[in-house]
């Protein structure tokens, strides 16, 4: 059984609580802090053309409003835009796409309010934990059917 390929520079702690249990196919974890999309893209498709029947998973950190923060901003667009259009290409692959905002859950001004992505409610919530972002990904590996999926954790 594989280990997971955590990739970028994940936190220790979820480093540690992902690799302590091997999956049942391989796996790649893009963790970056802060994410390059160019670059998660380019892993992805690397891996992607070298494992079929995969699952790959992009933590997409959230951004603090406004112009200071805008590369992060258009990063996390850009990989919900990938995470979509490469779960559709590479599906008959076996690969599997999916990705955790992390807080972050951009938008189009077009999208009817219960579709996305934003929380039900105005209420803040508390940051994910590292482990409740390690099982949150084993969930993700383990809905065998499951692709395409952006999953929003904590505030």
């Amino acid at each position: 059984m594989p280990l997971p390929i955590v990739a970028g520079q994940p936190d220790p702690v979820l480093a540690a609580l992902l690799t302590k249990t091997p999956f049942e196919m391989p796996v790649l974890v893009n963790a970056d802090p802060d994410p390059d999309g160019d670059g998660i893209i380019a892993r992805s498709t690397m891996f992607a053309a070298a494992t079929p029947h995969s699952v790959i998973v992009t933590l997409i950190p959230s951004a603090t409003p406004g112009l200071p923060d805008f590369a992060r901003h258009r990063a996390a667009a850009t990989l919900w835009a990938f995470t979509r259009q490469a779960a559709l290409e590479w599906a008959p692959q076996g690969i599997r796409v999916n990705a955790i905002g992390l807080g972050a859950a951009p938008f189009g001004p077009f999208e009817a309010e219960d579709q996305a992505g934003r929380a039900a409610a105005e209420l803040g919530a508390a940051p994910a934990t590292q482990a409740e972002i390690a099982r949150t990904i084993r969930a993700i590996v383990e809905l065998a059917s499951m692709t395409g999926q952006i999953i929003r954790l904590g505030a």
